[in-house]
């Protein structure tokens, strides 16, 4: 992979992991909008962030019908997330012998994202044309989303941990992919939506990103330990 494309990979992961911290919590208000998502307000966790967040957010979730809103800002989450997908890639191929652990954490991980990052874009497409109640987006959620997140937070979790156990810098990426079980079961069941669940990524990702971007003055440096078998 060229060194131009990394540093736009990093570019876009940084930007990507910026625009969740916006974009998740709009998603989330539009979701408990719709039919599908009104009951999650009977949570006092959630109703406790939601309901003043809906009026502070205004008009950004009220442009549109309630449907209309929640498709929005899941398609502009389904332009985000490959950006995930992109910066574990390129940083994957950046270095040098993985310990096994590792190299599960990376595989787990990867094929996660990959499920996620389609699924995503094809109910995005869905969506064009299609109701946000509509049976056919399970086309999308049940073979794709599901496994996508359940593989992506798992595989983040244990890559997290064989990243610290080898020393990777950024030590924030490392650190936040660790937790990302725990992180997205307090922002799924605690806060009321997956988006919520998966900014951690987005934002451990976007470290990296950062450092992918800069690379050309800072490089990155990542000690690896010697490959077990």
């Amino acid at each position: 992979m060229s060194g131009r494309f990394s540093r736009l990979v990093g570019l876009y992961a940084t930007v990507a992991a910026a625009a969740a911290l916006v974009f998740a919590p709009l998603l989330a208000l539009s979701y408990f909008a719709i039919d599908e998502g009104v009951e999650q307000l009977e949570s006092g966790t959630v109703s406790a962030w939601a309901e003043p967040g809906r009026d502070l957010a205004g008009g950004l979730v009220t442009f549109a019908s309630a449907d209309r809103v929640y498709a929005t800002y899941t398609q502009l989450f389904a332009l985000l997330f490959p950006a995930v997908l992109l910066c574990a890639w390129a940083t994957r191929g950046r270095g040098g012998p993985h310990a096994r652990l590792e190299r599960w954490g990376w595989r787990i991980a990867l094929a996660g994202y990959a499920l996620l990052a389609f699924g995503l874009l094809l109910t995005s497409i869905m969506l064009i044309g299609a109701s946000t109640s509509s049976p056919i987006l399970n086309v999308a959620f049940l073979p794709f989303m599901l496994p996508g997140v359940v593989l992506g937070t798992i595989g983040s979790t244990v890559l997290g941990i064989a990243l610290l156990r080898a020393g990777y810098e950024p030590r924030a990426t490392a650190w936040l992919l660790a937790f990302a079980v725990p992180l997205w079961l307090a922002g799924n069941i605690v806060l009321g939506h997956n988006s919520l669940g998966m900014v951690p990524v987005f934002l451990a990702w976007g470290v990296t990103g950062w450092r992918l971007w800069r690379a050309d003055r800072i490089g990155m440096q990542r000690p690896h330990p010697a490959a077990t078998t």
